[in-house]
């Protein structure tokens, strides 16, 4: 999964974790991927865009982005633009250990993830939904009785509330836009059939372009050739299957590969471990701290 242009930052060793980010961009982000949900609420600043899987959106102030495990984003500013953000990083597992069957904490990371909107736009709810998380950065500076059991009780808050608002379709989704719809309507197109067979000639014949020419295009958009973005998906689906209690042949299987000798040395090479020790937690990425 690591291409030029294209890579996996960030990381998480806890089962969460907080930001509060002030400064102004100093560099520009390539598209990049983790191997960990992440929520960013943009607070305010100059105009910004975010971009996620190939389609871009205008922030305004208070909009939450969802960012599911394995999409690629980037935030998109001029150098030296104010950018007021939080970011909450959120561990899957540690989110479906502390679920229940009526209860899937990861619920508005799926549902973002299968429905193609990543961008929720908060309106005069702004203060309900915040509130939790500056709650939790009040926690994380002033430690005391009961830490864990609030921290923990603060980020299931923000996700309910945040899924019962997806849900009830109070909190409206923000219009996107893209710098080329054909590539966003195939990377839409792949994530939907993620686990089935997809080939270069059927994916050009279906979207009315040449092979070659869409191929140029997909790694234009998204520093990532077809093949690199399926596999890396794919793995990271196997993964989610495997940390679940899925049999690591039958987790091979159910995410679209059919070589489990194959999948074993891609997936070695995607996570520095092999798919017996993916159990152990170990999210380490390139960098410490995300845009």
């Amino acid at each position: 999964m690591e291409q030029p242009g294209y890579e996996k930052r960030g990381y998480l060793r806890e089962d969460f974790r907080l930001f509060h980010l002030t400064a102004s961009m100093t560099e520009t982000v390539g598209w990049h991927y983790h191997a960990f949900h992440k929520l960013c609420v943009y607070l305010g600043g100059d105009a910004i865009r975010y971009g996620i899987e190939g389609r871009s959106y205008a922030l305004e102030p208070g909009d939450m982005i969802l960012v599911p495990q394995g999409c690629v984003h980037r935030p998109e500013a001029p150098l030296g633009a104010a950018y007021d953000r939080m970011l909450l990083y959120l561990s899957p597992e540690y989110l479906r250990s502390i679920s229940t069957e009526e209860t899937a904490l990861e619920t508005c990371f799926l549902q973002a993830a299968e429905e193609f909107h990543f961008v929720i736009r908060t309106g005069r709810r702004n203060g309900t939904l915040l509130e939790p998380l500056f709650a939790l950065e009040r926690t994380f500076a002033r430690p005391g009785f009961g830490q864990t059991m609030l921290e923990q009780a603060l980020v299931a808050q923000v996700l309910i509330s945040l899924t019962r608002g997806m849900q009830e379709q109070v909190l409206p989704f923000a219009s996107a836009s893209a710098a080329d719809e054909k590539i966003a309507a195939i990377l839409q197109y792949l994530a939907c059939h993620l686990t089935e067979p997809v080939s270069i000639d059927d994916l050009a014949a279906k979207f009315y372009i040449s092979k070659y020419h869409m191929m140029r295009r997909f790694r234009a958009q998204t520093g990532y050739t077809i093949h690199a973005y399926l596999t890396g998906k794919r793995l990271m689906l196997a993964r989610e299957k495997i940390a679940s209690g899925v049999p690591m042949m039958e987790a091979a299987c159910k995410s679209g590969f059919g070589d489990y000798s194959a999948f074993s040395r891609a997936y070695r090479k995607q996570f520095g471990q092999s798919p017996r020790a993916s159990c152990q937690k170990d999210f380490s990425g390139k960098n410490g701290k995300d845009t």
